[in-house]
């Protein structure tokens, strides 16, 4: 499923607009597709309908589908949310409105309660694309009356008080039953928390042409899951790939533990845990499949700088390196990232710790161009940018791509929604739930994502298919054992039956 940012849907427009489709046709015919929607989903003869308008282009549409609705005979009321329209285009279509009552918010507060509880079908047509932060306090408080009322509520592109591009909703929003998503769905429709006020989401088709966008942001979905590739019969360990999968310490050792499960489970042919030596007991009782790998360490449990004359030779031989779950920031994992991104060939996922190490120099990344995805979650990305949490959050998307064509890596930018880029493609993730906000899921995804490159899959490849299928696992988990019982060790345990859907 694509979707389209603010910005890409005003290219669009803009493209159109240039080729002769007129922007007052472009209303009209969003005005009227979404009439004509409301009416299959929720009208039947003499129901009343109340319009809420804004005065931007989105109350445009909205006067057009009332005027549509009043010609085919319903009891059609609108009510101006914040005034009389000011843009032209608006201004047009309220105009030729015929026998429509009328209602302004901001003078008949009383009139516009009653227009809202005596509606079978509410229309929200106030805000667009191009809103962001919160609605007054008038605008909220009608919100709010909306939201009370028995009707249902359809919205036209965007449940107004929603953020387009961040999917942010700051103050009242409203909740729609139906979103009416013209020529495309946008981040808003599939992005937390904006997706829990669209309802169901349909998209209507006013004739647009996307050729004007060049970048491509997508939806995995179920419609569009991942495939694991075929198995040969014949095929032996070697062929599925060998991965070096360096986490863990003695105060972490749980990382290591679920890094490696995910890149065995995920089908991984041969893995080798590189730990330090003080964790080897924690570590090697939990773990059967893979080789173990114990190396020099601190006093205080982590990889010493000695460890590279083991960690080097094996990096050679892998087809991919995991880096960063659980090792720890000290001088001497420091200096063991560092001389892994220069002198290893093959792909590298890093993670965690090995993150929060390469943001004292993000131009480290220079150094794994093309080999490399780093799988942050949000305080991370902040760290590495220098940017605030809420910052990374307001921008999930755009900072995501940024970073990645920047630096030329695969970014997976977690959390409700996780975001995958490689700079060209981005795709937003649907599957998850809040049941996996808890240590160990993150380590999980990062075994799962390097088991993967470690096969075979391409870097953008993995991630997208490690991260469908991580957030289908915690589904899966959050369904038999409820989303505060679950935990990432039954993810894993689920796996091996959920893979048969995959295969």
């Amino acid at each position: 499923m694509k979707i389209y940012t603010s910005a890409q849907m005003k290219r669009i427009e803009a493209d159109a607009n240039e080729k002769g489709y007129a922007y007052l046709d472009m209303m009209n015919r969003a005005g009227i597709a979404c009439a004509v929607e409301t009416e299959k989903a929720f009208l039947t003869l003499n129901e009343k309908v109340t319009v809420i308008c804004g005065k931007g282009k989105n109350g445009g549409d909205g006067f057009v589908a009332a005027e549509y609705l009043n010609a085919k005979g319903y009891d059609v009321k609108v009510v101006l949310a914040c005034g009389k329209p000011v843009a032209d285009d608006a201004i047009t279509m309220f105009d030729r409105m015929n026998g429509i009552t009328v209602i302004d918010r901001q003078t008949e507060k009383e009139e516009s309660e009653k227009a809202i509880s005596r509606a079978d079908v509410i229309i929200d047509s106030v805000f667009g694309f191009g809103f962001k932060g919160e609605p007054d306090s008038v605008t909220a408080e009608l919100f709010a009356a909306v939201n009370a009322s028995k009707a249902k509520k359809v919205a036209i592109d965007l449940p107004s008080g929603a953020e387009c591009d961040t999917g942010k909703v700051n103050g009242e929003c409203i909740k729609a039953d139906l979103t009416l998503a013209i020529s495309c769905r946008k981040p808003a429709h599939v992005l937390k928390p904006s997706v829990s006020y669209c309802g169901k989401v349909k998209t209507v088709d006013i004739g647009l042409d996307a050729d004007a966008v060049q970048e491509e942001f997508f939806v995995i979905s179920k419609k569009n899951k991942p495939a694991l590739a075929t198995r040969n019969p014949l095929s032996h360990k070697g062929d599925y790939g060998k991965l070096l999968n360096i986490c863990g310490s003695k105060k972490y050792p749980g990382a290591a533990y679920f890094a490696a499960s995910g890149a065995v489970r995920i089908g991984t042919g041969l893995v080798t845990c590189a730990f330090p030596d003080s964790a080897y007991s924690a570590i090697a009782s939990k773990l059967n499949e893979p080789i173990m790998m114990p190396l020099p360490c601190c006093e205080d449990g982590f990889l010493a700088r000695g460890s590279l004359d083991a960690l080097l030779p094996a990096a050679e031989k892998s087809d991919c390196v995991l880096f960063g779950c659980g090792i720890g920031q000290t001088l001497g994992t420091a200096s063991v990232a560092e001389e892994l991104l220069k002198q290893t060939k093959c792909p590298v996922v890093i993670d965690a710790d090995g993150i929060n190490l390469i943001s004292a120099n993000i131009n480290m990344l220079e150094t794994v161009r093309d080999r490399a995805i780093i799988t942050p979650h949000p305080g991370e990305m902040a760290r590495l940018l220098r940017l605030s949490i809420e910052q990374v959050e307001s921008n999930r998307i755009l900072l995501t791509k940024a970073i990645a064509k920047q630096f030329g890596i695969t970014v997976v930018l977690k959390g409700a929604n996780t975001v995958v880029s490689d700079g060209e493609h981005t795709y937003v993730n649907r599957t998850g739930n809040a049941g996996m906000a808890r240590g160990g899921c993150g380590d999980l995804l990062a075994g799962m994502i390097a088991g993967l490159v470690a096969q075979g899959y391409d870097l953008m490849q993995a991630s997208v298919m490690g991260v469908y299928i991580h957030g289908a696992a915690g589904d899966l988990a959050a369904a038999r054992f409820s989303q505060a019982g679950m935990t990432p060790t039954d993810m894993i345990k689920l796996l091996p039956s959920l893979l048969s859907d995959y295969e």
